[in-house]
């Protein structure tokens, strides 16, 4: 992919993020339908990467009349020059490129982290429920299928729920959802759109965790909500896994005590099928196909080809003859739709195998 149409790729993903970080903000981030807004924020990261791949207008064009190769008298191919690229586009790629390998090296470096503070952990349970017991002061978190906390910091009635909550993260592969928005601020980092993207879907996976945890009954909303404060003050984390401020803090406290949305307003989430539909027509490559079959080339009665046909002096051809249309086809077949060209050299005019050919297709 040439420079130019790797930025127009890039141009037409993060103009679809944006737009969908757009309706969710507008629309949807109040609604409670938390499983739902999960599959967009997903569904969104994943079709803006793909849609400008897919060119729908091929299931409707039809392809332009094919084109007879026509050769020049001295067999010279004329072939466009290769525009160059201008210097401006590619250090706009190379300040790109730079991000993406600066957001690499933080994310291996996070992940790294994690590594480390899993081999100082102990395997541990309370309940029931097994957990990575850390000795240092942590904000409790799950990654992938491990809960990792220190009981120390906690009182013993808060621990059910803490788990409870961790569990869900487990339960429902959210580390998956964190992974995915990773990789998405990695390669579109120049996106305001992928950061709030990414802080909507954090944010979500709360919102869908708080509300399992509530629904299981073992604390009250008020009891619970506190025991969040309690949980994550003076406490340091990896800013992979432990996204918590006190903005997120007090919008997950104001959706617990939200009502639930009524059924209808799942209808809010039918704007998104047009939407999607839209990005495609518009990503699509709207010039005619031109489909230019190639034509057959003989060399003194062999099958061969323009390359070969190419290289030969015209001082050495005895005879040239073009087929085109019905009369390719009576003698060619199928195979010689596009045309037909028979080359004939002084050298073997008068080989009996060249004779019968030129016989049998008819050729003078």
């Amino acid at each position: 992919m040439s420079t130019p149409d790797l930025l127009l790729y890039l141009l037409k993903v993060n103009g679809a993020l944006l737009l969908f970080c757009g309706v969710y903000y507008l629309v949807l981030r109040r609604l409670t339908f938390f499983r739902l807004n999960r599959a967009l924020l997903l569904a969104a990261l994943l079709w803006a990467p793909i849609y400008p791949l897919i060119d729908v207008s091929r299931w409707w064009q039809q392809p332009a009349p094919a084109e007879l190769l026509r050769l020049a008298p001295d067999w010279a191919v004329l072939a466009p020059a290769a525009a160059a690229t201008p210097a401006a586009l590619d250090g706009l790629l190379l300040v790109y490129w730079l991000g993406v390998v600066v957001l690499a090296v933080r994310l291996v470096l996070q992940l790294g982290s994690l590594y480390r503070l899993h081999c100082r952990s102990r395997p541990a349970t309370f309940g029931g429920v097994p957990f990575r017991a850390v000795a240092e002061p942590i904000s409790p978190f799950a990654f992938w299928q491990t809960v990792y906390l220190n009981p120390a910091q906690h009182q013993q009635e808060e621990l059910p729920a803490i788990l409870c909550h961790e569990r869900v993260h487990v339960r429902e592969w959210h580390t998956v959802d964190v992974l995915l928005a990773q990789l998405s601020l990695l390669f579109y980092w120049f996106n305001p759109g992928v950061w709030l993207l990414r802080q909507a879907l954090h944010e979500n996976l709360e919102f869908q965790t708080d509300y399992r945890v509530l629904q299981s009954g073992m604390l009250d909303s008020k009891t619970y909500q506190y025991s969040l404060l309690r949980q994550n003050v003076g406490t340091r984390a990896n800013g992979l896994v432990s996204h918590f401020n006190l903005h997120l803090l007090k919008t997950r406290i104001a959706m617990m005590n939200k009502p639930r949305t009524a059924a209808a307003q799942a209808a809010r989430y039918l704007l998104l099928l047009p939407l999607a539909g839209l990005l495609a027509l518009g990503g699509c490559d709207r010039k005619t196909e031109t489909v230019k079959p190639e034509a057959l080339y003989y060399l003194d009665g062999q099958l061969s080809s323009a390359a070969a046909a190419q290289q030969l002096d015209s001082k050495n051809i005895e005879s040239m003859n073009v087929l085109k249309g019905e009369a390719a086809n009576k003698e060619f077949g199928p195979d010689g739709a596009a045309g037909v060209i028979v080359i004939t050299t002084k050298q073997n005019a008068a080989s009996p195998a060249v004779v019968e050919f030129n016989k049998q297709h008819r050729i003078q």
